[in-house]
Order: C-alpha cells, then sequence, then structure tokens
C-alpha cells in the first residue's frame, strides 16, 4: 500500500506487480471498458433498427434473408464467438495499433449484440403496418420512409432505448471476458478485463487479493445499468404500475 520511493506514495487499491497504481488504472480501465459498451450497444442499434425495420416493413424475400442469418448468428454460443472473431485480429504492430485494435474489439461486440433488439423492433414494426396510423399515412400517399421515420420509429423508440440500456451490461461483460482471457484490450491500453488477467492463478490471488479490485468495479458498474434500465423501462412503458 505504500510506494518504496522517498514521497513515500499512498496506493488506495494497492499496487499491480511491477509498481503502479492500481487506483489510477481501475479509473483509466474505467474509461476503455464503459466506452467499449457504450459504442457497441450504439453501434448494435444502428444494425439492429435498420435490418429490423427493413424485415419487418417489407417482409418476403428481405424478411427471410435477414431472419436467417439472425439464427445463424444466434446458434453459436456468444463466447466462443466473441473469441474467435477477436483471435482473427492481426496482432499489434506498427501497422496495427492497440487503439485500432481497440475499435475492431467495440465491432465484433456490436456485430453479435443487435440480433435480439432486430427481433424485438421486426415485431413491433409489423404491428405498426396494421395500425390505423399507419393504414391512414399510406391512404394519404406518404411514402415508405416517411411512414417509417415518422410514424414507425417515433412509437418504437421507448422500446429502443430500454433495449440499449439493458444492452451495456452485456457489451462491457463481453470486453472483459475477452480482455480477461487476452483476447480483447492489449498492452499499453488498459481495461478491467485487462487488469484481472493477472488473477488468473490462485497463488497471485492468496497473496494479492487486492487484484480483484477491478471485479468490484465490473459489478457494481453492470448493476448501476441494469437498475438504469429497468427504471427507464418502468418510465416510459405507459402498462407499468
Amino acid at each position: 500500500l505504500f510506494g518504496v520511493d522517498k514521497n513515500n506514495r499512498v496506493y488506495l487499491f494497492g499496487a499491480d506487480s511491477i509498481g503502479r497504481d492500481t487506483f489510477a488504472r481501475v479509473l483509466q480501465g474505467g474509461q476503455i471498458s464503459m466506452t467499449v459498451g457504450l459504442v457497441g450497444v450504439a453501434m448494435s442499434i444502428v444494425f439492429g433498427t435498420i435490418l429490423g425495420t427493413v424485415s419487418g416493413y417489407y417482409m418476403g424475400v428481405a424478411d427471410d434473408i435477414i431472419q436467417r442469418i439472425i439464427e445463424v448468428i444466434s446458434s453459436f454460443p456468444t463466447i466462443p464467438l466473441w473469441a474467435a472473431l477477436a483471435a482473427a485480429l492481426p496482432p499489434v504492430g506498427e501497422g496495427f495499433t492497440p487503439l485500432d485494435r481497440y475499435f475492431l474489439i467495440t465491432v465484433v461486440l456490436s456485430l453479435v449484440g443487435w440480433t435480439g433488439l432486430a427481433r424485438q423492433l421486426r415485431a413491433k414494426v409489423m404491428a405498426y403496418r396494421q395500425a390505423d396510423f399507419c393504414q391512414a399515412a399510406v391512404a394519404a400517399g406518404s411514402s415508405d420512409a416517411r411512414i417509417i421515420f415518422q410514424h414507425m420509429m417515433p412509437n418504437a423508440l421507448s422500446h429502443i432505448v430500454i433495449t440499449a440500456a439493458l444492452a451495456v451490461p452485456n457489451m462491457i461483460l463481453g470486453e472483459t471476458s475477452l480482455s480477461f482471457l487476452g483476447l480483447g484490450i492489449l498492452p499499453p491500453m488498459v481495461s478491467w478485463g485487462a487488469l484481472l488477467r493477472e488473477s488468473q492463478q490462485v497463488s497471485v490471488i492468496v497473496q494479492h487479493p487486492w487484484i480483484l479490485i477491478p471485479g468490484a468495479a465490473v459489478i457494481l458498474t453492470v448493476l448501476f445499468f441494469s437498475f438504469l434500465g429497468d427504471g427507464v423501462r418502468d418510465a416510459v412503458d405507459p402498462y407499468s404500475i
């Protein structure tokens, strides 16, 4: 807990194996882990909203193709699929920086996470097609784009927001799992999963239990976003008590 230098610096969360402040690294790692979760969910919303709306509104061949793609992606176990995609990334070097890997890890997480929203939004759009306000818009000669963006999407916005809030914890846990296995964020960048990589051996945990503190940060963050998602759902759901 105390540095060996003349200033005798105090480490609130202890230090790692080479003397770096764990508290500072937890704060810095939180920026990466939470950014991956938020950006990954934003990209998943874009993919899921576009493909789910197209599938539910146009149906036919487009619906069949999109639904088969969703079924294929959903049939794979999530963690092995993430690990396989992350392992396919090129090694970090002069032409491929850790920042590039960070961005591609976010893309990998979002490419797997959009399927649930797409299916839910497809069901919403199919229900809206038969609603009176959409039928009135069709009778008035509105274009497909106008019907989708001015009539369907505003009604589905609350569902999209709820899904996004509840999807952030899964993205954070996905990044933590990949980094813990050595397939996610790599040095010199740091994330909560990368900090937990040192805790893979029981002997290390027994001698240095403070290295599990990043796990507590993950738990608190996931609980916070889960409670936030539940609160948003109760606030925007007109049928909630």
